[in-house]
């Protein structure tokens, strides 16, 4: 699984003439660390309690331009932005009960049908989220 690398995120913030700053990188490896799939407020609580002065705007731009430059996902779960650094194509899991996200192989899910678009359209790719129980919660 290709996930969000420090080195390419250190080469991508130098070559854009950014500083590599100790909250930028204490975001990348806390995102690195994450299994899941965290909100911009998981993030900054995260970094917050290592540097106390890390501001929600940091966390807030630092995410974005990340999205922004390919190296983190964003999906929406019931209106709440959560990031992932999965960067491999998949899907997603969200159990209803617990609201936990879970990555499901891209390969796992049918091929997309061919359907009706517009004239010149062409499909890149597409995202699936599944939605249910998760098994700790099928089994409660």
């Amino acid at each position: 699984m290709k996930r969000l690398a420090t080195q390419d995120v250190t080469d991508l913030i130098r070559a854009r003439g950014l500083k590599l700053t100790p909250q930028r990188l204490a975001i990348v490896e806390y995102l690195q660390a994450c299994p899941g799939h965290p909100t911009a407020e998981d993030v900054w609580k995260a970094v917050n309690a290592k540097f106390p002065m890390a501001s929600r705007a940091t966390v807030y731009n630092t995410l974005n331009w990340l999205k922004e430059n390919g190296q983190l996902s964003e999906i929406q779960q019931d209106g709440v932005a959560r990031f992932d650094p999965n960067l491999d194509p998949h899907h997603h899991f969200v159990c209803r009960r617990c609201g936990r996200v879970e990555d499901i192989d891209y390969d796992a899910v049918a091929p997309w049908p061919q359907c009706a678009l517009p004239e010149r359209h062409l499909i890149e790719g597409f995202d699936v989220t599944l939605r249910g129980l998760c098994a700790i919660c099928a089994a409660s």
